[in-house]
């Protein structure tokens, strides 16, 4: 393999097929599970009986092995695709403390020199932006809103079987069929999983034959946000009688009826995971959907990345409009891009690539739906003067509207230093405690 777009799977457990050969004998075989573990290793019957399983739908068994990836040199819109994955865990390089100048970015295979000439124009000119704004003390969290998804992401990912190959048949025939560098990593898996785990093969499916689709040449012109204008909330459900379905979603657990403020102390807030409520967040960066989508416990509806790049907005964020410097580059920049743009949604070649174009600043709609236990977690770490602006700002709304429709729940929910009183940050502390708890306890 190359340093381009490498997956490799650094870690496994060591007994795959017997674990889940045991966890497919145990639901019809006498003897305790220890025991039948025991029968399971080094059984040469493991293999079969796994297929076997898998053939008749059972997939569930191969929930038990699991593994970790490392992802070397990817584009960030592989790593965009693979952290919507909802049942895994992953741990990801931040474009808010490390410096992009020089991680490099993917060039698309076989491209002609006129393609690849145009290609790298443009993702040249982000990247020496990006430095320069970097250069002029503009925080990293901000210059990268100019980085485009083509650029290097370095990352891990943990998950089971049965989600990895999904995640592969739908690289292979699903949503990231038209994605050569994501082909390219799920054959680099499926080959790896062969050795390591033969007895799923059958269920990768053949890749359908075909050509990659282009995008529509269809264009806006660029617009322009100000901080203030991107991140727009709606709450667009919620329960109606939230208070009622608390109260037996408390009974049903056996417990006494407590406070809204007694179940926020409670260790395992089980009742709050029955009230629900659905978002529509307009105008978010890509940058700030990776805050989002991390989240793993929520049903968060993200847009393929391609529609970013026709609707040509994007975000000016403050610390470059406040430095006339700054500003002069960003803009610049921008409109050099904008017309890059023009010319590669014209080539037939590029348009193939066009989700490399969208810059980390371009602006999407996504929608989520998040039950009270999640929203309180959601709001402790995103409501933190120290979270990213945008997501700080989202998160924000997202609690005025809460608080409207349920005050003597929401009313207690905000940053951890108003929500448990202390600040769980330690050294990182912002110190501005006293200013939070008056802030959101207005």
């Amino acid at each position: 393999m190359n340093d381009v777009s490498r997956a490799e799977i650094i870690s496994f457990n060591t007994d795959n097929d017997a674990v889940c050969a045991a966890s497919a004998r145990i639901s019809t075989t006498e003897g305790n599970s220890a025991e039948i573990f025991l029968k399971s290793q080094n059984n040469e019957k493991n293999g079969g009986l796994i297929r076997k399983v898998l053939a008749s739908g059972h997939r569930s068994v191969i929930e038990h092995a699991v593994f970790t990836i490392s992802f070397t040199n990817v584009s960030v819109y592989v790593e965009q695709f693979f952290i919507e994955s909802r049942l895994a865990s992953f741990t990801v390089k931040s474009r808010r403390y490390v410096d992009f100048s020089n991680t490099g970015y993917y060039i698309p295979e076989n491209l002609g020199k006129e393609s690849a000439d145009l290609y790298k124009e443009y993702m040249d000119a982000a990247f020496l932006a990006y430095a320069k704004l970097l250069e002029l003390e503009i925080p990293k969290e901000d210059a990268r809103f100019l980085l485009p998804y083509s650029f290097f992401s370095n990352f891990y990912c943990t998950m089971n079987a049965r989600e990895l190959i999904g995640l592969i048949n739908s690289i292979r025939n699903g949503r990231g069929k038209h994605s050569e560098e994501l082909q390219n990593i799920a054959e680099q898996l499926i080959e790896q999983l062969r050795e390591i785990f033969p007895c799923i093969s059958e269920e990768f499916f053949g890749r359908e034959d075909g050509e990659f689709a282009n995008r529509s040449a269809d264009c806006e012109k660029m617009t322009k946000l100000y901080e203030n204008e991107t991140g727009k909330v709606e709450l667009v459900n919620a329960p109606k009688e939230p208070a009622k379905l608390l109260e037996i979603a408390l009974k049903a657990t056996g417990e006494s009826v407590k406070s809204p403020k007694e179940l926020l102390s409670d260790r395992r807030p089980r009742a709050l995971e029955q009230l629900s409520y659905s978002f529509l967040i307009k105008d978010v960066t890509l940058a700030g959907i990776t805050h989002i989508v991390r989240h793993r416990m929520q049903s968060v509806i993200v847009p393929p990345i391609e529609n970013a790049v026709p609707k040509r907005r994007v975000v000016l964020p403050k610390t470059v409009e406040q430095n006339p410097k700054a500003r002069e580059i960003y803009e610049q920049t921008l409109e050099k891009c904008d017309g890059l743009l023009s010319l590669v949604m014209k080539n037939s070649e590029l348009c193939r690539y066009i989700c490399y174009f969208a810059l980390s600043g371009n602006l999407l709609d996504v929608m989520t739906t998040m039950n009270a236990r999640e929203l309180l977690l959601f709001i402790r770490l995103r409501a933190c003067s120290r979270a990213q602006w945008e997501v700080r700002g989202i998160s924000e709304r997202m609690l005025s509207l809460l608080r409207a429709d349920y005050p003597e729940l929401f009313g207690l929910y905000g940053p951890s230093c108003y929500v448990l009183g202390n600040c769980p940050e330690g050294r990182m502390c912002c110190g501005k405690q006293k200013e939070m708890m008056e802030k959101f306890g207005k």
